[in-house]
């Protein structure tokens, strides 16, 4: 059985102003096939609502097209794995079963070779059924098109695999995101907060290949995709800033955009007026912050160390719990879903999330998370975690790797939960303890979630072979 790698995304890019030629390992062979397809995801107008912030909104226009994307890494054994991206705010559960049983069934490729990872735009569509339905109710219909828009795209890459190497380079970027998690009077507050936790590690694959686009770049970067502002319109906010901005840089090239450990994290830009730094949130400062992270890459590419890839592809898939806290009880629930009749006007997020745990309410007793690992080579090992991760993780899980480079992409496979480490749990806030409401969880985390992740991460690890 062949093995692949697809990669769904947005964008993938092509890197340095001349396209070169494929270079060829010291061997003279190039170790890697790879295939390339994309498509447009936008919703039609009226379709679906748009997906996460706390209030109704439909989209009445397009400020920069939705895109899937998928990249194919096979390697000279054969062995394959699909990596697929969208620019949507996250993924269920039960999309990416039905996508990778489809995959299976048509190309032979196991589950533990195929991810998924959302860009986490909030100007997508809503996607998932275990959501508040206050902040995006998802429609089935759209759900169907964007699955056979990701499998089609399989499908093409499949067909236009080309001989091709890569190359894995990273660096510490900190130019447009900031922790947000903002201590005040002893609570947990929102804000920009400099001295926060903030995972700057920013990996770029550069893939040349013969067929065109001759050249891809994917990019990872770990901070929320909000800074669009009040606009009602689709859009992949910064991310796909940057993806046109490397494409326009360079011909034969596409870019794709990966998540990281950014669930805490927010863009930020200075304040003309204040010298201070504040939340970015318009079109222009989320363009802004695309381009600024795009000549990053761009530099780092001219002067940067990039490591080739050769050896096998190896993948894994962990599938574990964590544990709950104390649960809420329906009276507190209920506390929530019925306040009291203060003022006229809507009701908030909170009140309509409680009045669906009402009547869905969840009956588990701990959480699933799932883990994949893929390994290529002696060299790099790529974290798949699900959820809105928390930037403590990224160092932790890249220290846990055995390869001596490693780098992770979040909101991968299933985005049903902020995921925070202990210290997040201790403290609260809306990463910590709120947000759960708005996942419609039935109690929070404990302070045991570092060492529950860390076991399923060290069984996914030692199925690598």
């Amino acid at each position: 059985m062949k093995n692949v790698l697809f990669l769904v995304t947005g964008v993938i890019v092509c890197v340095s102003q001349a396209c070169p030629l494929v270079r060829a390992d010291e061997t003279g062979e190039r170790p890697w096939s790879v295939g390339y397809a994309e498509a447009d995801i936008t919703p039609a107008p009226g379709q679906v609502q748009m997906s996460g912030f706390g209030r109704e909104r439909y989209a009445h226009g397009v400020l920069a097209p939705l895109l899937t994307q998928v990249v194919i890494l096979r390697d000279g054994e054969d062995n394959t794995g699909v990596l697929i991206t969208a620019d949507i705010l996250d993924l269920d559960h039960v999309m990416v079963e039905a996508i990778r049983r489809t995959i299976k069934y048509k190309h032979g490729i196991p589950a533990e070779n195929i991810m998924l990872a959302a860009s986490h735009t909030h100007w997508g569509p809503a996607v998932r059924f275990r959501m508040g339905y206050s902040l995006g109710a998802p429609n089935v219909w759209y759900m169907d098109y964007l699955e056979q828009k990701i499998l089609a795209c399989v499908d093409t890459a499949m067909e236009n695999l080309s001989q091709a190497t890569i190359e894995y380079g990273w660096f510490d970027f900190r130019g447009i995101g900031c922790n947000r998690r903002l201590p005040a009077d002893g609570k947990i507050t929102w804000g920009p907060y400099k001295e926060g936790s903030f995972d700057g590690h920013t990996p770029i694959f550069r893939i040349e290949r013969r067929a065109e686009p001759k050249q891809l770049l994917v990019v990872g970067h770990a901070c929320h995709p909000t800074s669009s502002g009040a606009i009602q319109k689709w859009s992949p906010d910064y991310p796909g800033a940057m993806r046109d901005c490397l494409a326009a840089e360079m011909p034969h090239t596409r870019a794709v955009f990966v998540q990281g450990c950014g669930g805490d994290a927010k863009v930020v830009h200075e304040d003309f007026e204040t010298g201070k730094l504040a939340f970015s949130n318009s079109p222009e400062q989320a363009k802004a912050a695309g381009e600024k992270l795009a000549r990053a890459v761009l530099k780092h590419l001219e002067t940067g160390r990039m490591i080739p890839l050769d050896g096998q592809l190896a993948c894994s898939l962990a599938t574990g719990q964590i544990s709950y806290g104390r649960r809420w009880s329906r009276e507190e629930i209920e506390r929530q879903a019925f306040p009291e009749p203060k003022k006229k006007g809507q009701h908030s997020w909170q009140t309509w999330t409680a009045r669906q745990s009402l009547a869905l309410p969840d009956h588990s007793h701990s959480f699933r998370y799932d883990v994949q690992i893929w390994k290529l080579g002696n060299r790099l090992t790529v974290f798949g975690m699900e959820g809105e991760i928390c930037s403590p993780w990224g160092p932790m899980l890249r220290a846990m790797a055995r390869t001596k480079q490693a780098m992770v992409i979040g909101y991968a496979n299933g985005t049903g939960s902020y995921i925070p480490d202990k210290r997040i749990v201790r403290e609260g806030g809306y990463e910590g303890l709120t947000s759960q409401h708005a996942y419609l969880l039935p109690a929070p985390f404990t302070e045991n979630i570092d060492s529950e992740i860390k076991q399923i991460v060290t069984r996914a690890i030692k199925a690598v072979k």
